[in-house]
This record gives C-alpha cells, sequence and structure tokens, in this order.
C-alpha cells in the first residue's frame, strides 16, 4: 500500500509540474509581443509577416492647436488604456492647391506630377499600385494635431538595436514621416536596426516669428517650431527607444533635402547636444539659403518677425494681433493666394537665427566649427534639378534673365547680399554644361543648391576632424525615358525600396535591386559604426567621394574646381 500511495503522490506532483508548464507555456504562446510600455503608457503594434513589428502614429507631445499654436513643443500626457498604434496619425498641415505663376500645382503633388510626367511610365498603372513610395495627400489626410512619429523594428535580433531616426523632407512645408516607403522592412530586417520616423510641424506653423510670440516666449524667440519639435521627438526616443529594443546611446539621425537641413541644423543647435551620435544629410544642407535672422534686416533679406507681421496684416488687416490669427482655421492660414507674397513671407522662412535655437546660421556654425562633434556623411544625386528647377524657374521667366541667367541663379540660390558676385570663374562653369542654356541652367542649379554646398559642409566638418565622408548618387532609373537621369530624390527607393523609382515596379532591374542592397548596407554600417567599409573619409584636397551607381567606386568627384572655388568664396567672405 505505501508502494502505490508514493506512486500516486508522485503521479500528482508530475501532473502539477505539467500543469504548471502548461500554464507558463500557454501565457508565452498568448502573450502579445507588440505589446509595450513606455513612459506615455502601454502601446501596441502590428505584427507584420515582413519580418518587422510597425507602430503607427504614437503622439510624441501634445497636439499644437489653439493657445499651443505656435508654442514649444510639450510632452505628451499619455493615456490609461492601451493604445493602439496601428494606423498612421494625420500629416501636418500643409497647401495642397498653390499655383505657380504660369498654373503649375508646386510642393510634393506637383513634384510628383513632374515625375510622372517625365518618367515615360503609364500614369494609370502607376496610381494603381499599393507599392510606390510617394503618397499624395487630401485635406482630410491633415490636421493641426500631427505630432506623430513611426516605429519599424525588427524581429529578434540584438537586444540593443542601432536606431535611425529619419526627418522627411518638402522644403519644410510639405511631407510627412509615415509616407509607405518610410516605413518600410528594408533597412530594419537587413541590418537589425530600429528606424523612427516623424511628423513635425511645417510652413507657417512651424517657422512663424513675431513680436508678440517673442514676447510669449521665456527665451524671447519664436520660430523655429518645426526644429524643436524634431528636438522633442529626439527626447521621446532618449526617453523610450530601449522599451522597442533600441540603443539611445546609439542613435543616427538621417533625412532627405529638407529633411537633410533639417540635420545639418540639428548639427549646430545646442538644445540638440547628446541626443544623437551620427548623422547622414541626403541632397540638403541649408547652406545656399542665409538662415533669416530673427530681428535684424540683413541688405534683401527681410528679419523673420518683419516678415511675421507682415503676414498677420495680411490675414487680419493692420491691426492684426496673434489672439486673432491663433483663432484662424488652420486652413485660412496654411498658404496665401497671392504666388509671389507667399513665397516672400511663408515658403522661404525656415530655420531662424535666433540666439536660442541657433546662435548662428548653418554656414558661420561650420566655418566657426560650431559644430556637434560625430561622424558625418552629407552627399547629394547628380541631376537634382530636372524634377525641381522647371517648377522653380519655368522657360519663359528664364528668359527673362538674358544674358546674365547664371548671375541670376546665382543671386537667386545666396539671397545674401555680400555673396552677389559668386565664385571665381562660376559663370565660365555654368556655360560649360550644356549649349542651351535652359538645361545647362537645370544643371548649375542643381549643382549650386546641392552639390557645392555639399562638398563645402564636408570640408568643414573634416577640418574639425571628424570623420566625414562624402557620396555622389548617379544611378539612372530603369524607366522610358531618361530626362529625369538620377534626379532630385530618387535615392529614397534605393533606401527604402527595391530601387527605381520610389520602388514602382517596372522602373527597377537586377542592378537596381544590387546598388539598393548596397546602400542600405553602407547606410547600416554608418549607424553602427561611424563609418563607410573600404572607403576613406573625405580629404578635400584628394576631393574622393562614394559614387553609387551601376558600380559602387570612390573617386574624384566630378567638377571638383568648382566646388573648390564655391568653398573658397564662403571661406573669405567678410
Amino acid at each position: 500500500m505505501a508502494i502505490i500511495s508514493n506512486i500516486q503522490n508522485s503521479i500528482q506532483k508530475t501532473l502539477i509540474y505539467i500543469g504548471v508548464f502548461c500554464f507558463i507555456l500557454s501565457c508565452s504562446f498568448n502573450q502579445d509581443s507588440s505589446i509595450i510600455t513606455i513612459q506615455q503608457g502601454s502601446i501596441k503594434g502590428i505584427d507584420q509577416n515582413d519580418g518587422t513589428i510597425k507602430y503607427f502614429g504614437i503622439p510624441y507631445a501634445k497636439a499644437p492647436v489653439d493657445n499651443l499654436r505656435w508654442k514649444e513643443p510639450l510632452p505628451h500626457d499619455g493615456w490609461k488604456d492601451t493604445f493602439l498604434a496601428e494606423s498612421h496619425g494625420k500629416a501636418c498641415m500643409q497647401p495642397l492647391e498653390l499655383l505657380t505663376p504660369d498654373g503649375k500645382l508646386t510642393g510634393n503633388n506637383g513634384f510628383y506630377d513632374l515625375i510622372i510626367e517625365k518618367s515615360g511610365l503609364d500614369i494609370s498603372s502607376l496610381e494603381s499600385q499599393n507599392n510606390a513610395g510617394f503618397n499624395r495627400f487630401t485635406y482630410d489626410d491633415m490636421s493641426e494635431d500631427c505630432l506623430f512619429l513611426n516605429v519599424v523594428v525588427p524581429k529578434g535580433g540584438s537586444a540593443k538595436k542601432p536606431v535611425m531616426f529619419w526627418i522627411h523632407g518638402g522644403a519644410s512645408r510639405w511631407g510627412s514621416g509615415h509616407e509607405s516607403n518610410y516605413t518600410s522592412q528594408y533597412i530594419p530586417t537587413e541590418g537589425d536596426v530600429i528606424v523612427v520616423s516623424i511628423n513635425y510641424r511645417l510652413g507657417v506653423f512651424a517657422w512663424l516669428a513675431h513680436p508678440e510670440l517673442s514676447k510669449e516666449s521665456k527665451n524671447n524667440v519664436s520660430g523655429n517650431y518645426g526644429t524643436l519639435d524634431q528636438i522633442a521627438a529626439l527626447k521621446w526616443v532618449k526617453a523610450n527607444i530601449s522599451n522597442f529594443g533600441g540603443d539611445p546611446d546609439n542613435v543616427t539621425i538621417f533625412g532627405e533635402s529638407a529633411g537633410g537641413q533639417a540635420v545639418t541644423s540639428l548639427m549646430i543647435s545646442p538644445l540638440s547636444r547628446g541626443l544623437f551620435h551620427k548623422a547622414i544629410a541626403q541632397s540638403g544642407t541649408g547652406l545656399p539659403n542665409v538662415l533669416t535672422d530673427i530681428r535684424e534686416d540683413k541688405g534683401n533679406l527681410v528679419s523673420a518677425e518683419s516678415k511675421g507681421i507682415k503676414l498677420a496684416e495680411y490675414f487680419l488687416g493692420e491691426n492684426a494681433n496673434i489672439k486673432d490669427l491663433r483663432e484662424l482655421p488652420a486652413l485660412d492660414i496654411v498658404s496665401i493666394d497671392d504666388f509671389q507674397l507667399d513665397q516672400d513671407l511663408i515658403m522661404l522662412t525656415n530655420q531662424i537665427v535666433d540666439g536660442y535655437v541657433f546662435p548662428e546660421s548653418i554656414k558661420d556654425a561650420f566655418l566657426n566649427k560650431n559644430v556637434h562633434d560625430l561622424p558625418f556623411m552629407v552627399g547629394f544625386n547628380g541631376d537634382e534639378g530636372t524634377s525641381l528647377f522647371p517648377l522653380i524657374i519655368d522657360q519663359k521667366t528664364f528668359n527673362l534673365f538674358g544674358e546674365f541667367w547664371a548671375e541670376s541663379l546665382w543671386a537667386f540660390v545666396n539671397p545674401d547680399p555680400l555673396s552677389f558676385q559668386g565664385p571665381k570663374g562660376m559663370k565660365d562653369f555654368a556655360l560649360s554644361l550644356d549649349d542651351n542654356f535652359y538645361d545647362a541652367a537645370t544643371d548649375f542649379w542643381g549643382f549650386l543648391f546641392f552639390g557645392a554646398p555639399s562638398y563645402f559642409i564636408a570640408k568643414q566638418h573634416s577640418l574639425s576632424g571628424n570623420p566625414t565622408y562624402l557620396y555622389q548618387f548617379d544611378k539612372k532609373p530603369n524607366i522610358p525615358n531618361d530626362y529625369l537621369g538620377a534626379t532630385h530624390a530618387l535615392e529614397l527607393g534605393y533606401l527604402f525600396n527595391k530601387g527605381g523609382l520610389f520602388g514602382i515596379d517596372g522602373s527597377y532591374d537586377d542592378s537596381d535591386i544590387r546598388l539598393a542592397q548596397q546602400m542600405r548596407s553602407d547606410w547600416i554600417d554608418f549607424a553602427k559604426e561611424g563609418s563607410l567599409s573600404n572607403a576613406n573619409t573625405f580629404n578635400h584636397k584628394e576631393s574622393i567621394a562614394r559614387i553609387y551607381d551601376d558600380v559602387v567606386i570612390d573617386r574624384i568627384i566630378e567638377h571638383h574646381e568648382f566646388y573648390k572655388s564655391y568653398s573658397a568664396f564662403w571661406e573669405n567672405l567678410p
């Protein structure tokens, strides 16, 4: 009997152990790996079949509406129930119907229209493809309540993943962080890195300065709200990314066009110090447009506060005040009907030298070595102007420049009154680019706005002793019409997709896929180690850059003599 009793006890214990084990196993199977806890509360993402978990539309700051319009962003209060981060938030306010004097649509939609027109691809097939790497917005897709970010996390891998923080482009006035390319799986799964993409205020909501707003501020400044949003999002990353498996001490910021300018501007702001550790600026440096001073008019450069006063008066009349301006619906002030006035008061205002967010301009900061010490990669595309120049200066307007078109373009790109003459040999260089002067101007504008500034910034940062790399993207997409070449933003389809024209089916072949993988590998290596494999850091005496084409090679960059002349010009200004 004792033996039977012992056997029964043993069986009971075994069943208990099995039950406990099954309970634990059941819990582990039932536990949703997409649910985590951050400072604001519990959050649930989407477990994707592409190897990632994606979290969309996470609010990183309070909605900048009502009395918070034109105020520094405040931390979000959080939530009680689990936040469902399963759909992206609204895009920030941006104009959709602003037309140039010759009736062309401006902004991202105008850019996409031109790309489609010049590509030779079938428009109807483009509109039906869900994998197209750009998004067209309607007014229903946007709101002032727009300070959201997205987090794409690869499954498995290392416990402390590097973080890549993406800042979208769009002339500081258009775009969003949730456009389909930016939240793709390619970089996270190929590199075991987390990608964060953000929204930040745009246009008049991002950059308006006004004496009344400055008086409200404890720092006696106004404007730069878009940059302050970016800094708030970086602070959110520092506080929360470890909960996603990310490493808050290994954050790389990268951005394209206005996002590239955001990267270089963050590199000079004392408020962003320590929030990121490496930086990549793609097709944007902030150098050509001298940052507006908050109060001091400089020649033909009107101060930011003066612009703000004129803008308020445009909407409200002579006795305009900020209280009444805050009460206007966002759609009523997103743009100005007069295109030229819109250009002067909204379009050409972005980051502001205010002594708080930005003590000095980007150009002066890089010249004076007042830049964060960190590894930096900067570059541009070989044919930037083909998709941008026609949207800015049409053939009819260009003809008005006459024989002085090169000087006119220089003055347009570089409004600093001290710089009117331009660098030595500038006109001869411009005339040598093409026998057709409009085509030559298209190329010249791209080199003025993107190529030469990238070279200058790379030179100055490398002279500070920081690891610096210069690149040029030269791959022409596999499309029927070859006019576009390696146009503005083309590299985005290679970084975030399969290659070609924003990753659209039919615009890439095997060579594009291989290049896309190589570019991502380089960007990921840089984010992890602060260096590029088998590449020397930039040295302006040798002028060697990494060239991304059918074959990736390191060689002396084309037009380096003009770029050197351009750099010397800026260095020698009083």
